[in-house]
């Protein structure tokens, strides 16, 4: 996981089991991630034989003459310096995190300069970062644009992208509203930037509960059609969909990269100004396997909820990890039994333990995962007690999507929750939260599960209709 906001999905949540792809026609003006001024904008140009990209930025007075990248990837940018129409004005200079170009410290100017992105994806082999990809190089732009450090943080940069015959670019960044071919996005929002790559990848795209997603697949051995890939996408979309009313984002992008093995692998979701979803496809992996996978819908829930503080990941992670069993069931594709059969399996992990300081200050892998599952568990069930059964969490879930906070930006923690509690019109949420931040707040889970009328011998489930809470436990699962 990474400060800007990558969320792996592999042996996490559950044990181990010569054109540009843009959708500027097809996504509406509201998806831009900003309306502050553009004060720099980039032409890129991706040289495939070289594996680099050459980019020239303008950028406006204001800069104070400092850029930078995202923290690892400065040593491969190279050939800085400013220029005009005269040519070359003075070299840039590397300065611990940031590049120094006087020309630009008091004035509007242009610089010049490559980004070794295949030496970067070898080197650093961090999806968050760079990292290659059998013939395509994957690395989201906060890799590879030098932002202008001096700017307010709601000010826009623009990028335009041009690729070789052969070779194409897919980026979950939405694009600009009043460019065509042109992605805008914010400079706080670039930060955590979608993930994007450069290369042979195959494209199109898919319409997903109102949604435009777009499909990328890189090149590589598979056993599955890219019909079958799309067809997973998009029944895994209209399964969250369903759930919510509609997609989370008004266009978001798939990445599909093959892996090695009968299964689906790594899943990662990054978000900021748009969304991303990063897929490692086995090559042995069949329709059996895409029908009963979990990653891709843990992962598009992730682009349902706002990006929020590291400590409070385990909002972000608990969320996905427990909607996913619900998603599913209410969209047909498993039983209820099964959902519940998870839930009963896997939220003993999210229990306190000695030593316990509560959600906030317990970063461990089963707090995380499993005791964030369980807050969000016991908000589900306490919205529809207060609500007499009337409304739960997809209508919480619901009112963030509807007011714009979804994974493509960032909120404070209590701030999203008494959004999602205003959406229903109850106070559950944030007072949960204050009950299961900062204490560890003991669950007695055999109690929570009798009075929903979940049953369990062995490691199968089966339902008891006659428990005081039943019907809540139906209107959770029901399709």
């Amino acid at each position: 996981m990474s400060c800007g906001g990558g969320r792996e999905t592999a042996a996490t949540a559950r044990p181990p089991s010569g054109d540009v792809v843009a959708l500027a026609d097809a996504v509406p003006a509201k998806a831009a991630s900003s309306s502050g001024p553009i004060v720099a904008t980039y032409d890129v140009v991706y040289d495939a034989s070289a594996g680099r990209l050459v980019i020239e930025a303008t950028a406006s007075a204001g800069s104070g003459g400092s850029f930078a990248v995202d923290r690892g990837a400065e040593p491969y940018v190279r050939e800085l310096v400013a220029f005009d129409a005269r040519g070359p004005q003075g070299r840039g200079e590397r300065r611990g995190a940031s590049f120094e170009v006087p020309a630009c410290a008091r004035a509007a100017c242009r610089i010049r300069y490559t980004f070794a992105l295949r030496d970067a994806a070898r080197a650093l082999d961090d999806l968050d970062l760079a990292s290659e990809e059998g013939a395509i190089l994957e690395a989201p732009p906060s890799a590879w644009l030098l932002a202008p450090a001096g700017q307010d943080r709601t000010a826009r940069v623009r990028v335009r992208v041009k690729t070789p015959p052969g070779s194409r670019f897919a980026t979950g960044l939405y694009p600009s509203a009043d460019e065509p071919g042109a992605w805008d996005v914010s400079l706080d929002d670039l930060v955590r930037a979608p993930y994007s790559a450069f290369g042979p990848l195959r494209g199109r795209v898919l319409d997903v509960g109102g949604a435009k997603v777009e499909l990328a697949l890189a090149p590589g051995k598979l056993t599955v059609s890219d019909e079958e890939i799309a067809s997973w996408t998009t029944t895994t979309g209209a399964a969250l969909a369903g759930y919510l009313g509609r997609f989370p984002l008004p266009r978001a992008l798939v990445l599909v990269v093959p892996g090695t093995g009968p299964w689906v692998g790594v899943g990662r979701t990054l978000a900021g100004g748009g969304g991303s979803i990063f897929m490692r496809l086995g090559d042995a992996a069949t329709t059996r396997h895409l029908s009963e996978d979990w990653v891709m819908v843990h992962e598009m829930i992730h682009l349902a909820f706002p990006s929020v503080a590291r400590e409070h990941d385990w909002a972000e992670e608990g969320l996905a990890t427990y909607l996913e069993p619900i998603v599913r069931a209410r969209a047909g594709l498993v039983t209820p039994e099964a959902a519940w059969a998870g839930l009963v399996a896997g939220l003993p992990q999210g229990l306190p333990r000695a030593g316990d300081r509560g959600l906030d200050r317990t970063p461990t892998w089963g707090r995380t995962y499993w005791g964030g599952a369980l807050f969000w568990l016991l908000a589900d069930v306490g919205l529809r007690r207060a609500t007499g059964n009337a409304k739960g969490l997809e209508h919480a879930i619901r009112g963030l999507v509807d007011a714009g906070a979804t994974n493509a930006t960032r909120r404070d923690l209590d701030d999203a929750l008494a959004i999602a509690d205003g959406a229903v019109g109850v106070s559950v949420l944030v007072p949960l939260h204050r009950a299961m931040g900062t204490s560890p707040h003991p669950v007695d889970l055999a109690a929570l599960f009798a009075d929903l009328g979940v049953v369990t011998s062995g490691t199968t489930v089966r339902f008891d209709d006659g428990a005081p809470s039943a019907a809540i436990r139906r209107a959770i699962t029901a399709r």
